[in-house]
């Protein structure tokens, strides 16, 4: 650490007496020389300490999990009707979305096939004289599907 550099991330580490026998002498070499590290110092520690005093709170119990009826006593392996009719709701949902992807066709049928309208306003543009004429070849046939 060169003369002019302050302290920064390593006052944490300092503060945390997780810095090496020798950097902690140049640390503190450092310290009674440079007053803005030394308020910075006190800043962190009394961010620290104000932190550590803030009680700790547990956590909410969650609304999803709870169980409605805790006076009955119900195991901890034994599931809710309502978790298992949740389950059997997404099971059908699964099964309906999978009949209908079998259902749909694979390969949509377009009308009017695409070359043949392609070629068409190719013939009527180079006719008529209409400015989209270039635009006519670059139609490709396209299929849809695997």
């Amino acid at each position: 650490m060169t003369g002019g550099d302050h302290l920064d991330d390593t006052l944490s580490a300092y503060l945390d007496d997780e810095l090496a026998p020798a950097a902690r002498r140049e640390v503190e070499a450092h310290l009674a020389g440079c007053a803005a590290c030394r308020a910075e110092l006190d800043e962190v520690a009394a961010a620290r300490r104000a932190i550590r005093i803030m009680p700790v709170h547990a956590r909410p119990r969650s609304l999803v999990d709870a169980d409605p009826f805790p006076e009955l006593g119900r195991p901890s392996g034994v599931t809710r009707p309502a978790a298992s009719r949740r389950r059997a709701v997404w099971a059908l949902a699964a099964a309906v979305a999978a009949a209908v992807a079998l259902v749909l066709p694979r390969d949509p049928e377009v009308a009017p096939s695409l070359p043949s309208l392609a070629d068409s306003h190719a013939a009527r543009a180079s006719i008529t004289g209409d400015p989209l004429t270039q635009l006519a070849p670059i139609a490709v046939p396209v299929r849809f599907g695997p």
